[in-house]
């Protein structure tokens, strides 16, 4: 089920510097080829280019360290992607990458960084450092960096370019109104300076001062423009004034930070940067000086291509500039002829449409989220379905066939981890991953791996059965909120529920949850009874509704096996033992059951529902009895025990998947109640035929199946006006399950 993914891009901040511009510019390619996109950051000049491709930016303080800041920032992308249905979080720098990680352990999402450059790897900083699940390298170098400080496997590495929009960056650009606003001349000899201006990053700043005086004695016609704003703009700002004023001269212009950089390299003569702002300038057809913190290259030319490809054009591992060094290389490019710039020009702007497109970029970067959503897959599962599951109990087991095959309809590729009795059997049946329901240790490791968590359909929420049983399932949903997980209880019936404590657990639980469905009326009111004020619950239907029955021809073979006549009709009977059950039941069950066949030529066929204790329980009733009949006694699958039933005249059942199988069918049904699930799933289809275990004698039973067999065509009406609605409400289980996955309620 492929979808619009939503991306949030994490960064320090949006002012002006190499990674911000790179974030920009696939953000809004992203957001121009069929992806969502949000930004969150401390915030910059970039904001409003942003804006204008429809990209909200979200606040936060990303460049700082303190502890409370970090706390401030983990709060806000948390509550952003919660509210903005985040399927990727891509971070870009170390501090956003730590906090992201943070949120990933919460929230799920998948993460993945892009490493623009090489960091301090002191041991705290190493600690904090998280470069997610799968990691982005703008260069080789980069690559390597990671790998060996950070152990990060190869295939979780990927590499990608710092990508050039030539349409943007271009020679063509027109830029007088800089001209204009910093009074300069066309024919002034321009060297434009791009760097952010915080400490460490702008030497190349403070070189062009300290050289000034030698530039304007050899350029007279130079103008230095620098561009960017930092920590140590107001130190640059008071020294080239000091300069430009000594000297009568204005040597030296402050733009500060800027949005429109692509006019300052379209107007320059000479630029001096590195990383994205030297490609940015070859593209706008500038002969560049490559210097700067990490190293220098100097003028870019074709036999400098390889270190510059091997350092992303940053100089990293390169001797260190000097002022000299500096200066010479700028009197070098001044003094070249007209031919030999031509030839750098062409050459650089040759390399940036080769290697270096915004389009390039942008497919780099969807292949790894591609491979991190892959991952994910792959190494995590949707949802942890939890219930009464492998224990040859073919109600339940059949719950979990119809829940498993409407995710599939709505997601083939749904990753679904099932807690069972019995994993191997589970897994084969179902084509799903399963572990043992009791194994509290391989249930907490899943979990961690778990998107969303699901109580699924049946009766779990009882203690008629044991406090033992409600107490587990309450277990289970409290352990999953801890984890940070989503919650739904799914078409459950729930109670009756008598001791104190479990009430009080149950109240707890349910109000925590996330999303609440019930199969029937009664559990929700029961709900409210107890005390529960969630208001995401909705009564909807048993999730087998949605389960076809199995072709006629496998269904014939299977009751010709048992050899059931097709001169007669079938009665269906699905019996169990029951602790409170009146004294005589199986001795007035037999004889009524007699009485009824006879009377109605009808065949009885015992469908055990769970083995071996039905089955066993129905050998016995049907060995006391004197109308011929059988016993099936081979454990088929809901699909083919829906067509058996589907060939039935009439059903009496006690266990309620017997009575949900008939009624899915169109078969008229009467219910023996041991317990209040069967008289509300009656009453809520409408068809509220039945009789009170406890209570039951065989002129009421009698009573019962004489109205209904005299009333049948209408009760066949009855049902089949339901069960078009039960169905769709069945359906709506699955529907409300994807959505708390992909975080839309």
């Amino acid at each position: 089920m492929q979808k619009n993914r939503r991306i949030l891009m994490a960064l320090m901040g949006l002012e002006i510097g190499g990674a911000e511009t790179h974030v920009v510019e696939l953000a809004k390619y992203l957001s121009q080829n069929g992806y969502t996109v949000y930004a969150v950051s401390s915030g910059g000049v970039y904001e409003n280019e942003l804006q204008k491709f429809g990209i909200r930016h979200y606040y936060a303080p990303l460049t700082a360290k303190s502890p409370l800041d970090i706390l401030k920032s983990y709060r806000t992308i948390k509550k952003i992607v919660k509210k903005e249905r985040i399927d990727i979080i891509h971070a870009h720098a170390r501090i956003p990458a730590f906090v992201c990680s943070l949120v990933n352990k919460v929230t799920k999402t998948p993460f993945i960084t892009t490493v623009h450059g090489v960091y301090s790897t002191s041991f705290l900083f190493k600690l904090l450092t998280n470069w997610g699940q799968e990691t982005i390298c703008v260069s080789e170098d980069v690559k390597k960096y990671v790998k060996d400080i950070y152990s990060i496997p190869d295939e979780r590495i990927h590499l990608t370019i710092n990508g050039i929009n030539q349409d943007t960056f271009s020679s063509d650009v027109d830029y007088s109104e800089l001209l204009k606003e910093f009074d300069i001349s066309d024919n002034d000899f321009k060297i434009v300076y791009v760097s952010r201006l915080d400490e460490g990053n702008c030497d190349g700043a403070f070189m062009l001062i300290e050289k000034g005086e030698d530039i304007l004695k050899n350029i007279p016609n130079a103008k230095i423009i620098i561009v960017g704003d930092g920590t140590e703009y107001d130190t640059i700002d008071r020294r080239t004034s000091a300069f430009n004023k000594g000297h009568g001269t204005k040597l030296f212009t402050l733009a500060g930070a800027r949005t429109d950089v692509y006019k300052f390299t379209a107007m320059a003569d000479l630029v001096i940067g590195i990383s994205r702002v030297a490609l940015e300038a070859m593209s706008s057809g500038n002969v560049v000086i490559l210097g700067g913190f990490g190293g220098y290259i100097g003028v870019f030319e074709e036999d400098k291509l390889q270190l510059c490809l091997d350092t992303n054009f940053t100089g990293r591992g390169c001797k260190e500039m000097t002022s000299h060094m500096l200066y010479d290389d700028i009197i070098r490019v001044y003094e070249m002829s007209e031919e030999e710039k031509d030839k750098l020009i062409s050459f650089g702007k040759q390399i940036v449409t080769d290697n270096y497109s915004i389009k390039a970029m942008a497919k780099s970067n969807i292949v790894a989220y591609d491979a991190l959503l892959d991952r994910e897959k792959r190494e995590s599962y949707d949802f942890m379905i939890s219930g009464y599951y492998g224990f040859n109990n073919s109600g339940d087991d059949t719950l979990l066939s119809a829940m498993i095959k409407s995710f599939r309809e709505c997601d083939e590729d749904l990753s679904i981890m099932v807690l069972s009795d019995n994993p191997q059997e589970t897994q084969e049946k179902y084509k799903v991953k399963s572990i043992k329901r009791i194994n509290v240790f391989k249930i907490f490791s899943a979990m961690k791996k778990t998107k969303a968590f699901i109580s699924g359909g049946g009766s779990l929420i009882q203690d008629v059965t044991s406090t033992k049983s409600i107490m587990y399932y309450l277990f289970l949903m409290r352990l999953a909120k801890c984890m940070h997980l989503p919650v739904m209880v799914y078409a459950n019936g729930v109670g009756p529920i008598d001791k104190k404590k479990n009430i009080e657990s149950t109240v707890k639980e349910f109000n925590k949850a996330d999303l609440i469905t019930l199969r029937e009326k009664d559990s929700m009111e029961f709900l409210r009874e107890i005390g529960v004020t969630n208001d995401n619950i909705s009564v909807t239907a048993d999730p087998t509704f949605t389960l076809d029955s199995a072709p006629d021809e496998e269904v014939q073979a299977a009751l010709d096996m048992y050899s059931v006549p097709k001169d007669k009709g079938i009665m269906a009977v699905s019996l169990r033992e029951w602790k409170t059950a009146r004294k005589y039941f199986e001795k007035e069950i037999s004889i009524t059951l007699d009485e009824i066949c006879e009377k109605y030529n009808l065949f009885p066929l015992f469908i055990p529902m769970q083995y071996p204790n039905d089955l066993d329980f129905s050998k016995k009733i049907l060995s006391s009895m004197k109308t011929e009949g059988a016993v099936i006694d081979t454990q088929y699958d809901g699909a083919l025990l829906k067509g058996i039933f589907k060939k039935c005249t009439i059903t009496l059942g006690m266990r309620l998947h017997s009575l949900i199988y008939s009624f899915g069918v169109g078969v008229p049904v009467i219910g023996l109640s041991y317990d209040p699930k069967v008289k509300s799933f009656l009453e809520y289809v409408k068809c509220p035929y039945y009789v009170d275990v406890e209570k039951l004698s065989m002129s009421n039973l009698k009573e019962t199946f004489d109205y209904c067999y005299a009333n049948m065509d209408t009760i066949r009406n009855d049902i089949e006006e339901n069960l078009s609605i039960m169905k769709n409400l069945a359906y709506d289980n699955v529907t409300y399950a994807i959505k708390m996955l992909n975080k839309e309620i």
